[in-house]
């Protein structure tokens, strides 16, 4: 019987902007077919691109962790200020890949001094959140072109014990 490799997290680089673009639209493809039709996923997939993950990983307000297992990845979560800006896993990522990306962003966050987080949850991910601590704060919409835009709720949760 093989063990499967280890998951390991760490910053994202400037060469993982293909791979990040990657797993960004197989999750909403895969992740998001029952809270969203066809023209909210592809209005939201077609955000991803390799450019505005390049883009986001040279802006200094944002940090971006990747999930590895492998040498694949099959993850990623972000931290904007106060914000997780992103968490995405793989329709094949390890089981727990989200929950360990969620609780790294939440080290940082600590680290940084911060005393709670925000986010916007897509409906497909919602109840994760809860599980995780989050409460909802209100429902909202995430503008996503001038023509198309997602209902998410808004969520906190404090990180003081």
């Amino acid at each position: 019987m093989s063990v499967p490799p280890v998951l390991t997290i760490r910053p994202a680089a400037a060469a993982d902007a293909t791979a990040l673009s990657r797993v960004f639209v197989a999750a909403i493809e895969a992740k998001a077919r029952e809270g969203y039709g066809p023209r909210e996923r592809a209005a939201w997939a077609a955000r991803g691109t390799p450019e505005r993950f390049a883009a986001m990983l040279d802006d200094s307000r944002n940090t971006i962790l990747a999930a590895w297992q492998g040498g694949r990845l099959c993850g990623l979560a972000g931290l904007t200020g106060f914000e997780v800006s992103l968490l995405y896993a793989a329709p094949d990522a390890p089981a727990g890949t989200g929950g360990a990306l969620l609780a790294a962003v939440e080290a940082l966050a600590r680290q940084r001094g911060l005393g709670g987080l925000e986010l916007c949850a897509s409906r497909n991910a919602l109840s994760f959140y809860l599980r995780h601590g989050y409460a909802i704060i209100t429902p909202a919409k995430r503008e996503l072109t001038p023509q198309v835009s997602l209902p998410v709720c808004l969520m906190a949760k404090s990180l003081v014990p």
